[in-house]
């Protein structure tokens, strides 16, 4: 069995499973809630920045929920119930496995935040066009509209985040409980946010997650976003990704399956 069919064997699954479109729903009507929240505010500015911060907030949460709790249910699974070893016997290697459990997991969380993000910029969108009270004036006085770039870039970057988070999930589901392991994970996601506040990018297994947290550039005049921060970033997940799997890899060489 091939990398590709493992892959789509993944994505097949996972979109079967009711978390992903519990998920999902629950990511589009928290967008909703911001939209509508958003008409409170007394600056347009405020309302603008508000539902753009916001939205990208949902994306990343999404994110985050879904690479871990679906990588870690279908590696434990599969392990508790030996499924794997009918998948080894194709043959595959165990390097494989882990990668194709993680990008098809990955590709399933790709789609859902392309509807997020689409959703997202229709509302910011219909906030900016006349939806919120005193737009044309605040337009005609010169107020900065929303930086459809950063926010572009900011959903795209969560797609990044969530890859480090699915192959961090799956290496550890190797040898964590169920519930562990998403704790766990959940644990490393807030400490690769908080340690940014310390002067730290990341500490062994805690990824550098404040690098892909665009929030500054969304909000303030002052940030220019460049081409070379967002490349860096990319490399970034993809280095930590490749080391996470070898790294996960090498262990499972050695792990026996009950």
């Amino acid at each position: 069995m091939s990398l590709s069919a493992l892959t789509r064997m993944t994505v097949a699954d996972t979109v079967r499973q009711p978390v992903t479109w519990l998920m999902t729903l629950v990511s589009l009507t928290l967008l909703g809630l911001s939209f509508t929240f958003g008409m409170f505010n007394f600056e347009i500015e405020d309302r603008i920045r508000m539902l753009a911060t916001a939205g990208v907030a949902v994306g990343v949460v999404n994110g985050l929920f879904l690479t871990v709790v679906l990588v870690s249910q279908a590696v434990h699974d599969e392990l508790a119930s030996r499924t794997a070893l009918t998948l080894f016997a194709k043959p595959l290697g165990r390097g494989t496995y882990l990668a194709g459990k993680a990008l098809g997991v990955w590709l399933t969380v790709a789609a859902t935040a392309l509807v997020i993000a689409a959703v997202h910029l229709g509302l910011l969108w219909m906030g900016w066009a006349g939806e919120f009270e005193e737009v044309k004036l605040a337009a005609n006085e010169g107020v900065q509209g929303p930086r459809w770039g950063a926010v572009l870039t900011a959903h795209a970057l969560a797609l990044a985040h969530g890859a480090v988070l699915a192959c961090l999930a799956a290496v550890l589901a190797l040898r964590l409980p169920l519930a562990a392991n998403i704790l766990v994970c959940f644990a490393l996601f807030v400490l690769g946010h908080l340690l940014a506040g310390f002067g730290v990018m990341g500490a062994g297994v805690v990824p550098a997650l404040a690098l892909f947290n665009l929030d500054d550039h969304i909000q303030l005049d002052g940030m220019r976003l460049t081409a070379a921060y967002c490349a860096g970033t990319v490399l970034y997940s993809v280095l930590f990704c490749t080391g996470c799997l070898l790294v996960g890899t090498a262990l499972f060489e050695r792990q026996d399956i009950p």
